[in-house]
C-alpha cells in the first residue's frame, strides 16, 4: 500500500548521483496511471503486476529497486526471463508467499476471492496499523482512511495470488545480478526468505543492512542506495564478463 513517491529521497540522490529514475504505482492502486479505473470485482493480481514491470523496462537498461512485495514482482520478472531491459535487481524485505513459512501469514493464508470486500477493507487498516502505527492511523484525513480501506480488495487479491502460484517461480532461474537485503532486526519470516535467495539463486548477494527497519527508502536512503550501487557494479562486472 506504498506510493512511489515515498521514494523520492532515494531518487533525489540517485539522480544526483547520474542514474534516470521512474517511479511507478502498482495497478489498481489511488495514484496508478496503468490503466482506467479498475473493477473491484476483477482486481489485480501478482502476475498482472509482474507483466506490467516487464512492459514497464522493455529493453531499457534497468537496476529495479523491488522494496517489500516490488521485489517479491522483481523476482518473478527475473524467473520468467524474456525481460531483455533487466540487467540487476535489489529487494529489500521481499516475501516469498510461495513458500510454506510465508503462505500462512496474513491475506497469504487465503485463495483469491474467499474474503469480502468487508473483510478485505478491514485487513487493509489492520495492515495500515501494524505499519504505521494505530495513533498515526488515526491521525489521518477521514478520507485518506477510506481511500486506504477501499485499496483492501486489491492488497488482499495481490497476496492471495502471490500464494497460489502454479506453478510459483524458479528463483534459480534467475541470471540477473540479485542484491537481496534484510535489516538486522527483521522478523523471522524475512530471515528465512533471505537465506532462501542466498542459497537459491545463482551469485546472490545477501546483505544485512543495520540502523534500518522495513521503510529503508524513507529511513535510511543512503543506505538504500548503496544497495543499487551494489547491484550496478555487479552489472557492470558481469558486461565485462561477457565481453571478455
Amino acid at each position: 500500500m506504498d506510493r512511489g513517491r515515498s521514494f523520492a529521497r532515494m531518487v533525489r540522490i540517485l539522480v544526483e548521483t547520474g542514474f534516470d529514475c521512474v517511479t511507478y504505482d502498482r495497478r489498481g492502486y489511488e495514484s496508478s496511471h496503468l490503466e482506467p479505473p479498475f473493477s473491484r470485482a476483477l482486481a489485480p493480481t501478482i502476475t498482472d503486476h509482474a507483466q506490467d514491470l516487464a512492459q514497464l523496462i522493455g529493453d531499457q537498461p534497468t537496476i529495479v529497486f523491488g522494496h517489500s512485495i516490488g521485489g517479491t514482482i522483481a523476482l518473478m520478472v527475473a524467473a520468467e526471463g524474456g525481460c531483455p531491459g533487466l540487467s540487476a535487481l535489489v529487494t529489500f524485505e521481499s516475501p516469498l508467499p510461495w513458500l510454506d513459512f510465508w503462505s500462512k501469514f496474513g491475506a497469504y493464508a487465503t485463495r483469491p476471492g474467499e474474503m469480502s470486500e468487508t473483510d478485505a477493507e478491514d485487513f487493509a487498516q489492520s495492515f495500515m496499523e501494524r505499519m504505521i502505527g494505530a495513533q498515526r492511523w488515526l491521525r489521518l484525513p477521514p478520507s485518506t482512511r477510506a481511500r486506504r480501506r477501499a485499496e483492501g480488495p486489491v492488497l488482499v487479491a495481490e497476496m492471495a495470488s502471490a500464494s497460489h502460484l502454479e506453478p510459483p517461480p524458479d528463483l534459480a532461474a534467475v541470471k540477473v545480478p540479485l542484491v537481496a537485503a534484510r535489516g538486522e532486526n527483521a522478523p523471522a519470516r524475512h530471515v528465512m526468505a533471505l537465506d532462501h535467495l542466498a542459497k537459491v539463486v545463482p551469485g546472490c548477494d545477501a546483505v544485512i543492512v543495520s540502523e534500518t527497519d522495513h521503510g529503508i527508502h524513507l529511513g535510511s536512503p543512503a543506505a538504500a542506495v548503496e544497495l543499487v550501487m551494489m547491484a550496478w557494479r555487479r552489472s557492470a562486472d558481469s558486461e565485462l564478463g561477457a565481453a571478455g
